[in-house]
């Protein structure tokens, strides 16, 4: 039973020699190899050809967007490559987040993965069950550990597993956990898990029983993990940004040359309509991922981090599977990455942490965000989008002073939105103080700690800093065509808080949607959507 109990969840397998290995067949145009074991998957020769360029940019220097654009360079953007590169980069990251500098320069060029879930605990992971038992040595950093990882990717053909682990099993704080560099020699018994997205990767579950290294202190296992996970968040974002980068262009492209009742389906004012609110849309997530980073270097790291990792992943998932179903029948087929990337983008949300667990983190800057006082500076803020935004910076955001990016320096946000003075009738001073009055009536109600409503208003903050990011796109791009993406983003935030106002059954007035611009007429459909998704060209005119 135990047997068929495995096989049923996948394999048992022992790894192939390097004899065996060579059996592999590669398929060019897929980027992937034929495995005797595991049938098409990625070519992880091609991911560990392509590490180092991406890990220069991790160490010695650190260069967050610069790692990013490295991986598209290897990878081009495919999403089973882009996931391996960015597991087995933020294992790494993790021992530079540790400063163990020797140790991240003799190791780097390795393939990694991040072996920290286990299936009982998922995200909990305080709740692990690995153990780690000192190993008499001088330096105090050997440890023998035994316990058991799933749903990891990367596992089988990684050659270090930054592992998190407990060296007293009884104990449960944030102190309990380490964090060691393991090889793949003290693995065994593996289960191939396999999964409806992202077919060609390799995730795994299977035991661990042998000898590892310490990373940083004893016991500081998720303090280094948290110090790595802020700007690890920005590349999870990244992956969902290029999915929608190549999914909106691609269906304009089809509906634009498709015929059908003898004239191009992008003629007609329905389909023209639906490509053009996801157009405004994928041009609102864009600049918001390319604002956050380049204020990442910032005490708001993990604040637009937080965001990029919930709302931003969410609305990528929402575009892109809107726009399967608008472009029809050509998106559901392998060769294109339209439907592809619409069903592997429910992977991001979820990846190096679950999006509910990141917003319930935004809750606890609710009230600093909403009672804000301080003048935000206009000018300063979009010099700094005109000069680093979609520009690889250097930086030390993987060495973030906590403290910091727990006090962002938030500013008055409607005040903010009232001096942009747009041509478009956002009351954002409503917004913030129904937002306002909602949070003290759930306090009132003694429900300010209840799961549901921190997650609720978690959301609220995020959409509240949408629009912020919208009307920044507006005016940092001098582009009147983006007024409907602020105006959708208002009635976007609107809407969430009357559900809430609604499913709480609250006393507060509900927001009033606005009225959007009218439809374009453009000439040349084609052109002028795509123009409207190269943020970047009219932003940086040089």
């Amino acid at each position: 039973m135990a047997a068929w109990s495995a096989m049923a969840a996948g394999w048992i397998f022992a790894r192939p020699s390097s004899a065996s290995s060579s059996t592999m067949t590669k398929n060019a145009k897929m980027h992937t190899v034929s495995d005797p074991q595991f049938g098409e998957i990625l070519d992880y020769e091609r991911l560990r050809a392509g590490m180092m360029d991406v890990l220069d940019n991790v160490y010695p220097t650190f260069n967050l967007m610069g790692s990013m654009l490295a991986a598209t360079r290897h990878f081009q953007n495919d999403p089973s490559y882009m996931t391996a590169c960015a597991a087995s980069g933020l294992a790494y990251m993790m021992l530079v987040a540790a400063e163990e500098y020797e140790l991240a320069a003799k190791l780097k060029g390795k393939i990694f993965t991040l072996a920290w879930t286990e299936e009982h605990t998922g995200t909990d992971l305080l709740s692990i069950r690995t153990r780690a038992t000192p190993i008499a040595d001088a330096g105090g950093k050997q440890y023998h550990l035994q316990g058991q990882k799933w749903l990891i990717n990367n596992s089988w053909h990684a050659d270090y597993h930054s592992v998190l682990a407990k060296v007293d099993p009884s104990a449960s704080g944030p102190r309990s956990i380490s964090l060691f560099a393991m090889p793949h020699s003290s693995t065994k018994n593996w289960q191939r898990l396999e999964t409806h997205v992202l077919k060609s990767m390799v995730l795994t579950k299977y035991d661990i029983d042998g000898p590892a290294t310490l990373i940083g202190l004893e016991g500081r296992g998720l303090e280094i993990l948290q110090r790595m996970a802020l700007p690890s968040k920005y590349h999870c974002a990244y992956m969902g940004v290029k999915m929608v980068d190549d999914s909106l262009p691609a269906a304009i492209e089809h509906l634009s040359q498709k015929r059908i009742f003898q004239n191009n389906p992008i003629q007609f004012s329905n389909v023209f309509r639906q490509l053009y609110n996801l157009t405004q849309q994928a041009a609102l997530i864009n600049f918001a991922f390319f604002r956050a980073l380049a204020f990442s270097d910032s005490p708001f790291l993990q604040f637009h981090g937080i965001m990029l990792k919930s709302w931003l992943l969410l609305k990528c998932n929402e575009i892109l599977s809107q726009n399967l179903l608008v472009t029809g029948s050509k998106g559901f087929l392998k060769a294109s990455n339209i439907g592809g990337n619409a069903i592997d983008s429910f992977v991001y949300p979820v990846f190096d942490g679950h999006y509910t667990l990141n917003t319930l983190l935004t809750y606890k800057h609710t009230r600093r965000y909403l009672t804000a006082r301080s003048q935000g500076d206009i000018e300063a803020r979009l010099r700094t989008l005109r000069e680093n935004a979609y520009l690889p910076r250097e930086g030390k955001q993987i060495l973030n002073n906590s403290r910091e990016t727990r006090h962002p320096p938030f500013f008055d946000y409607a005040d903010y939105i009232e001096r942009c003075r747009l041509p478009i009738p956002l009351d954002a001073r409503r917004l913030v103080q129904t937002s306002h009055d909602l949070l003290d009536a759930i306090t009132r109600r003694g429900e300010s700690n209840e799961p549901e409503y921190r997650y609720k208003i978690g959301m609220l903050v995020h959409n509240l800093e949408a629009l912020l990011a919208a009307v920044e796109l507006c005016k940092a791009t001098g582009n009147d065509d983006y007024l409907n993406a602020a105006l959708m983003q208002y009635n976007d935030t609107g809407k969430l808080l009357n559900r809430i106002i609604s499913e709480g059954a609250f006393a507060s007035d509900f927001i009033e949607p606005l009225r959007l611009l009218p439809l374009p007429k453009p000439a040349d459909p084609r052109r002028f959507l795509l123009k409207l998704l190269d943020v970047k060209g009219q932003l940086r005119k040089d």
